[in-house]
């Protein structure tokens, strides 16, 4: 089967085969015909002879074609049924050439069982008959195995049943006309059935070859029928149309298989025309993957473009795909769901991933079923990997025009508080610069801070939108040196408290240990613990609690900032690292803020080589936690950082309602 893959060579050797068996038969037969006939010239016969030697050999030569007729059509067909009664035409093939059947009767003045047939022999083919109209048998199961063996037991037996049943003489006593006569009532009664019964089989079917089967059946049920009614009757011309009958039988055979052989002629035309239309849809398929499988996995078809691919050369290439594809089936994560779809629905449509091979494939799956009952599977798949990662793209490209242009209207509100600020502060300074210097002074006094905050809070969010740019363009760099970490995180820590004491808000540091020389931008470590402290600040409600514990190791060091604010939603964990996002993106939400704090602080860390993540639950709070690899050698010298209150200033300067 795998050779059809490679080519339709083996289809044209057993064809060949074929027509080369049945040319050698005819000739076989031809070559005898001739040989009788030319044997016999010159030889003085009487009329009766001459009658009863054509009788045999037209009757010899229509049984055979008869035979050969349902062997073709099994041959096409592979119906069992078929097999089992062109047995029985080869039984009464052997029973003419054998002098069992119809011409004996000519040489006896009554028309008796004896004289017209051999009762073994004709049960013999009774048996196959019914052997051949049961839906189920064993015993057809056996003969179908051993077909060779079966046409060779069907003609010993018929000659052999012949030789005894004669040279028996008490079975003489049998052939009285009244056993003649039951037995040709049963004989009609058998035939009747099946032909009726291979009737129903060829119209549910809608096979012709049935029909054609069954109508030669009922005209041996005729001729059962005959033989009653003839049996007083010893005319020549009575035998002769029971003879005739038996060529009707023959040629009904005959005929029925030339006109199924020439509508299967036509059905394979049409079957041409539309496989030469399949194979310019499938086979030249430039874009889709296309093959049939057998229920093991063997290849039994595959197209050009599937060939090429997989470079399917010879059977051996096949058994190479066969196997590589049983692998990628058991590492499917939906192997389950696709085996559900095909035993419940037959087909089956989605897409499969290799994540070996990083592709995606839009895949269809069908069941047919053949003539043997078993099952193939037709597969089409198209490789859509590219397709896939630019709709993702495209997705991707869209939330982020989405996310910045939220980030846009977030500046822009952003902006727009402090320039208010900016903008009602000079409109009171220059109402109070008409007034004496000490008013313009208290003024100025009152609103100095509130000037102050807002132009850090612009500074810091211009900051952030510069580096931002640096960060896509990738140039944000960092100055690095040895630092001692532990005292960094406790300085900046410190440097928050007097903030969050505002909101009663209580900070507690803790360590293991007290010292951890790391490799690192200590102005990019104090940003970024900043604006995590300023979060926590800002999300936690009054008289609650943020931890700040450092835990190190010969490997890495652990920064944990814990709060009991509001928490964070499970969705909004996944992209609150992402730029230009936001938790809260209303215009009015309690707390300010761009939403590029938290984008920033990430890429600090993974310019340390660095992973930050969070744990947090609504209501609960929120503990992010950053891990910082240890890159530093022993015994090494470390320079001290100075935390600077401007830079903590700047970057607690969004909670201006705690310092206004």
């Amino acid at each position: 089967m795998i050779n059809n893959i490679i080519s339709d060579r083996s289809l044209i050797e057993k064809e060949k085969k074929l027509f080369e068996k049945i040319i050698f038969f005819v000739l076989l037969v031809c070559c005898i015909y001739i040989f009788n006939i030319f044997s016999k010239i010159g030889e003085e016969k009487s009329y009766l002879e001459s009658t009863l030697f054509f009788i045999r050999s037209f009757s010899s030569i229509l049984s055979v074609l008869a035979f050969g007729s349902c062997l073709i059509s099994y041959n096409r067909l592979k119906k069992d049924s078929i097999f089992v009664i062109s047995l029985m035409y080869l039984g009464l093939f052997v029973g003419i050439v054998s002098g069992q059947i119809d011409f004996l009767s000519f040489y006896y003045e009554e028309y008796n069982l004896f004289s017209y047939t051999t009762v073994s022999t004709s049960i013999l083919r009774i048996f196959l008959l019914i052997i051949a109209i049961i839906p189920k048998s064993k015993i057809k199961t056996v003969i179908i195995n051993n077909k060779k063996i079966s046409i060779i037991f069907v003609i010993l037996s018929t000659i052999i049943f012949d030789v005894i049943e004669k040279n028996l003489n008490f079975l003489q006593y049998f052939y009285s006309t009244d056993f003649f006569i039951m037995y040709n009532y049963f004989l009609t009664v058998i035939y009747f059935i099946s032909a009726a019964r291979l009737l129903a089989i060829g119209i549910k079917e809608k096979e012709y070859i049935f029909v054609v089967l069954a109508s030669s059946i009922f005209m041996l049920a005729i001729k059962a029928i005959y033989a009653v009614y003839a049996v007083n009757t010893t005319s020549f011309y009575v035998k002769l149309t029971s003879v005739s009958i038996t060529y009707i039988i023959f040629l009904i055979i005959i005929a029925g298989s030339f006109i199924e052989l020439y509508l299967y002629i036509n059905r394979t035309k049409i079957l041409n025309e539309n496989l030469s239309l399949f194979y310019n849809l499938t086979d030249n398929h430039k874009h889709s993957f296309m093959f049939i499988c057998k229920e093991d996995g063997e290849i039994i078809y595959c197209n050009k473009k599937f060939k090429e691919y997989y470079k399917i050369y010879s059977p051996e290439d096949a058994k190479r795909v066969k196997l590589s594809f049983a692998i990628l089936v058991n590492k499917l994560e939906n192997r389950d769901e696709i085996i559900k779809s095909i035993n419940t629905k037959g087909v089956w449509r989605g897409i499969i991933k290799n994540q070996d091979e990083s592709r995606s494939v839009d895949c269809s799956l069908q069941v047919i079923e053949t003539f043997d009952s078993s099952k193939e599977y037709v597969i089409t798949y198209m490789d859509v990997s590219k397709l896939i990662r630019k709709e993702l793209e495209l997705e991707k490209l869209k939330v982020y025009n989405k996310e910045k242009t939220e980030f846009m209207s977030n500046i822009s509100h952003e902006l727009r508080t402090p320039i208010n600020i900016f903008y009602s502060t000079i409109q009171l300074l220059d109402i109070s610069l008409v007034k004496s210097d000490k008013d313009f002074k208290d003024m100025y006094r009152k609103y100095r801070k509130t000037l102050h905050v807002n132009c850090k809070r612009m500074l810091r969010l211009i900051n952030n939108v510069v580096d931002i740019s640096k960060i896509e363009t990738g140039i944000l760099k960092g100055k690095f040196d040895y630092y001692n970490l532990i005292a960094i995180v406790e300085d900046v820590t410190l440097s928050v408290v007097n903030y969050a004491q505002l909101k009663f808000i209580n900070i507690q540091f803790d360590t293991n240990e007290e010292e951890f020389i790391a490799k690192c931008d200590p102005s990019m470590i104090e940003r970024a613990l900043l604006n995590l402290l300023s979060n926590a600040i800002k999300f936690t409600p009054e008289n609650k609690n943020i931890y700040v514990n450092v835990y190190v190791n010969d490997d890495f060091a652990e920064i944990n900032i814990k709060d009991e604010g509001i928490g964070i939603s499970k969705s909004d964990k996944t992209a609150i690292f992402e730029r230009f996002v936001q938790a809260d993106k209303s215009l009015t939400r309690e707390n300010e803020g761009s939403g590029i704090g938290l984008s920033i602080v990430k890429s600090i860390i993974d310019l340390h080589d660095g992973y930050i993540s969070v744990e947090s639950k609504v209501g609960e709070g929120s503990t992010f936690k950053i891990i910082l690899p240890n890159r530093c050698d022993e015994c090494i010298d470390y320079k001290i950082y100075d935390i600077s209150n401007y830079n903590t200033e700047l970057e607690l300067s969004d909670i201006y309602e705690i310092l206004v």
